[in-house]
């Protein structure tokens, strides 16, 4: 699936009464979307769209929310430090993009993302930005409030009740995983498994078939957005001490997370820190002098580098 496809179209598309704004977009909007641009014989998988939003969201691109629902994320520029200014980095709302261009002056093709601005001074760059609506940020700043794995409180989900019983739905029933934490299963991907209501605890997550997650307390179901979705796993395993093991070869900086959903504050801050392992998808290399920030990130998550 081409992910500038889904980018341009994620653009494009702006609130009718603040076009400042990206309009938020289903999966199946976008499925449709793209289906009306590519010829008749082409078909597209909706798995394989979400999946790119994912990779997307993880780069920093897109924001998810209830509903299945995802959006350009607010137009950022990322910069390593404050004195090392070239070839910063544009991520989100594209829409904002030939704005950058003009405000560093870069004399670049206004599609480039990789800009290399013509004015100097980390201050001054950053108030030409701010006029424009766009954010700057070195990678300290973009750490500093990444959020720690936490319980859905009920309080903050009053309106987001989920009103029918999934295990009753026949669109869901029988097709509901829930993440349990247990030794015998250590990564991520394994600990989500199928569960009949006869089994179903307190303080459960779930995930529906249609990409949904939901949180089960006080015989209640609640909708979950990706991310709160994510902190409660990482939670979940901090209450059962059972951490999740994530692969990590220490001499080479390569972290592998296939089969791994982090919160999209911790992939983002992880991507801009490193590169693509070219053989191996969903895999990042890092610089040995991000070693240490990595470890000290999966600890805060509770997980295990092995």
């Amino acid at each position: 699936m081409d992910t500038e496809r889904i980018i341009k179209i994620l653009s494009n598309h702006r609130q009718l009464h603040r076009p400042e704004h990206p309009k938020a977009l289903t999966v199946r909007s976008i499925a449709s979307l793209i289906e009306h641009s590519l010829p008749p014989s082409d078909i597209v998988n909706s798995d394989q769209i979400r999946e790119c939003l994912q990779e997307l969201q993880a780069q920093g691109e897109v924001l998810s929310g209830i509903g299945n629902r995802f959006c350009m994320a607010p137009p950022t520029i990322l910069v390593e430090n404050e004195s090392n200014l070239a070839g910063v980095l544009f991520r989100g709302d594209r829409a904002y993009l030939k704005l950058a261009h003009q405000a560093l002056e870069t004399g670049q093709p206004i599609v480039k993302t990789q800009l290399n601005p013509r004015i100097h001074g980390f201050h001054r760059i950053q108030e030409r930005l701010r006029n424009h609506g766009i954010r700057l940020l070195t990678v300290t700043d973009s750490v500093k409030h990444l959020p720690l794995p936490e319980k859905p409180e009920l309080h903050l989900l009053s309106g987001a009740e989920w009103h029918e019983d999934p295990f009753q739905c026949w669109s869901t029933s029988g097709l509901i995983q829930a993440y349990l934490p247990k030794k015998q299963w250590q990564t991520q991907s394994d600990r989500w498994q199928f569960i009949t209501q006869t089994n179903l605890t307190s303080d459960s997550l779930l995930k529906l078939s249609t990409g949904e997650y939901l949180w089960f307390a006080a015989d209640q179901f609640y909708q979950l957005s990706p991310d709160a979705a994510s902190l409660a796993l990482f939670w979940l395993d901090k209450q059962k001490s059972l951490p999740l093991l994530v692969k990590w070869d220490e001499e080479p900086g390569r972290l592998n997370l296939q089969g791994t959903i982090l919160p999209s504050s911790y992939a983002q801050w992880l991507w801009r820190l490193s590169k693509p392992d070219p053989n191996q998808p969903r895999t990042r290399l890092f610089e040995p002098t991000q070693h240490a920030v990595v470890r000290q990130a999966f600890t805060q998550l509770n997980c295990s580098l092995v």
